[in-house]
């Protein structure tokens, strides 16, 4: 793009289309069910490898059989277009054929996280009014009663029903193999008949409910289209260079939008070998990149800072990796860079690929690349979204370098929370030029080439006693340049006699052999070197690790609970 013609507008400039090919750019989206894109990406490979179950591989063709099979049991149980089926389970190949076999009906999958409590559950599934419930044997117990109480028709999937034999014995001899009532997952499929059910589609159909983490405020259900959760599989394949036939390392869970589309109707829609884990465990994130040796994977930053502290790849080549993703947090430049170094001392010839998104918007709106990933940035905008920086509060247009709300716009928005009309006005809202925008409540900038710097979240922003706004941020990463400290986070803590404010508490995790006392001396010069007085933390706490969410992101509010002793 020629910079005298640019007008200093994101929205109107648009400068993050120079990285991308006129087919990116220009490429029709599709207008189809998920079912009918992956259904359409199978033909010519079906006797690849689709999905890879603990060793027990099924092709796209099997895929494709199975979840016609699911979708006519579905309709034995009088499953409908416009039905909404809760399913609440991780990801095994029949939760993948369930899925879609819904899909394909017109049905809605209300997609509930298990390891929430049981009042959430059941608030979830009784708002959608679902009369069937598709979940793993391992949470039966924990839900019987609900299903009992709402009369619900369960179907029950044993989450070793696809695993090899040897590995289903092995479980039933430990005495690890669930017991449960109900509707088993052989039992329910044996009604799926080879009769032809023509798939369902209409613009605006609700492909899934999927819930917000609600770890800075209450989570909300998501509506997302088939055309939003097709549309950001579409671009990547596109932009990511996605090969069929490649092997792909699947440890988001299905239930968060980021592991929904991108960690599974992406690469099935690539035609890559999906390695399904149903339950990923951190601390073995690199034996399963050893075990498996996948050319993908996707992650949050703190699979990454375990990565890179594991002595399981010391000298082992990963040259064999194409795209190693990342999102869902906030990474501070200096953990980037040291990610960056492991890879680079490991054989490979690429940086991470950081991303931006928000369930909202169907998980990733922002992306890196090859030819673009400046360091600290979170990428630039996919080829059909628009992102730009508003005043806060206001739909006035920030230019490059200023810093505001994010705000997006593209083909993956959210229809609206389902049932909560109030709360979708407050974040999707129509701005003077007549089209309508998200309004991500995090703050940041973009530059003249395209690439957006988070500052920090609206919701994370401390206010000071004195009035004064802090960004936990900016804190953070001044924290984490000290080479002792292997990971940082900070909350408000509330401060005695004041009726209002916080205060900047610091979590530090630090590296083996450090006293910590000389730390907290070390950290408050740095602080106080690197930043305005009233911008310091105030407090230092060390602890052994930083709570996570289920999905491993930073759980603030767990920490503020730590900082204010509760």
């Amino acid at each position: 793009m020629d910079e005298q013609k640019m007008t200093g507008y994101a929205s109107i400039d648009k400068p993050w289309l120079k990285y991308y090919t006129d087919e990116a750019i220009n490429a029709k989206l599709p207008e189809c069910s998920m079912y009918e894109y992956i259904a359409q990406k199978i033909k010519g490979r079906e006797n690849l490898t689709a999905l890879n179950y603990f060793g027990t591989k099924i092709s796209y063709g099997k895929l494709k059989s199975n979840i016609d099979r699911a979708a006519a049991a579905f309709a034995e149980l009088g499953v409908k277009a416009g039905d909404i089926v809760t399913i609440c389970a991780v990801t095994t190949p029949e939760v993948v054929y369930s899925i879609y076999g819904l899909n394909k009906l017109g049905a809605t999958c209300n997609i509930i996280e298990p390891r929430v409590n049981i009042e959430q559950i059941i608030q979830r599934t009784e708002q959608a009014g679902s009369s069937i419930i598709v979940l793993c044997d391992v949470f039966y117990n924990k839900l019987s009663s609900m299903i009992d109480h709402l009369k619900l028709t369960p179907i029950v999937i044993p989450v070793s029903n696809s695993m090899p034999l040897a590995k289903r014995l092995a479980l039933s001899a430990a005495g690890k193999a669930p017991y449960h009532k109900g509707s088993a997952w052989k039992e329910f499929i044996a009604h799926g008949s080879a009769s032809e059910i023509s798939p369902f589609y209409e613009k605006g159909h609700t492909a899934a409910i999927i819930y917000t983490g609600g770890t800075t405020g209450i989570s909300k259900g998501v509506m997302l289209s088939d055309d939003a959760v097709n549309s950001v599989a579409h671009q990547y394949i596109l932009c990511a260079g996605i090969k069929a036939g490649h092997k792909f390392l699947d440890i988001m869970p299905p239930f968060i939008a980021y592991g929904f589309a991108c960690g599974l109707h992406m690469p099935l829609s690539g035609g890559v070998e999906v390695v399904v884990i149903p339950k990923f465990e951190p601390e073995k994130f690199a034996e399963l990149i050893k075990k498996h040796r996948p050319n993908y994977f996707l992650g949050v930053p703190s699979h990454y800072e375990g990565l890179i502290h594991s002595g399981e790849l010391d000298g082992v080549d990963l040259s064999f990796i194409e795209v190693a993703g990342m999102g869902g947090d906030a990474l501070n430049a200096d953990t980037e860079k040291q990610i960056n170094a492991f890879f680079a001392s490991h054989g490979l010839a690429l940086t991470v690929d950081k991303g931006y998104g928000m369930t909202e918007m169907c998980s990733s709106v922002c992306t890196t690349g090859a030819n673009i990933n400046e360091l600290g940035s979170v990428g630039v905008p996919l080829p059909r979204s628009t992102i730009a920086i508003f005043e806060q509060g206001s739909d006035r247009e920030l230019k490059y370098g200023e810093s505001g709300e994010i705000c997006i716009k593209g083909p993956g928005m959210m229809l609206g929370y389902f049932s909560n009309p109030a709360e979708t006005e407050k974040v999707i809202k129509r701005h003077s030029d007549g089209s309508d925008w998200v309004h991500s409540q995090d703050i940041g900038y973009m530059t003249e080439n395209g690439s957006l710097f988070i500052v920090g979240r609206m919701k994370r922003m401390l206010i000071r006693p004195d009035g004064h706004n802090v960004w936990p941020s900016q804190i953070e990463s001044v924290i984490c340049s000290h080479p002792a400290v292997a990971q940082c986070s900070v909350v408000g803590k509330r401060v005695d006699g004041s009726k209002s404010g916080v205060l900047p508490a610091a979590f530090v995790v630090v590296n083996g052999g450090y006293d910590h006392e000389r730390l907290r001396q070390e950290l408050i010069r740095l602080n106080f070197e690197k930043l305005p007085e009233r911008d310091t933390a105030q407090y230092y706490y060390f602890i052994d690790a930083l709570p996570l969410t289920p999905v491993g992101k930073v759980d603030y509010r767990r920490l503020e609970d730590m900082a204010n002793g509760k």
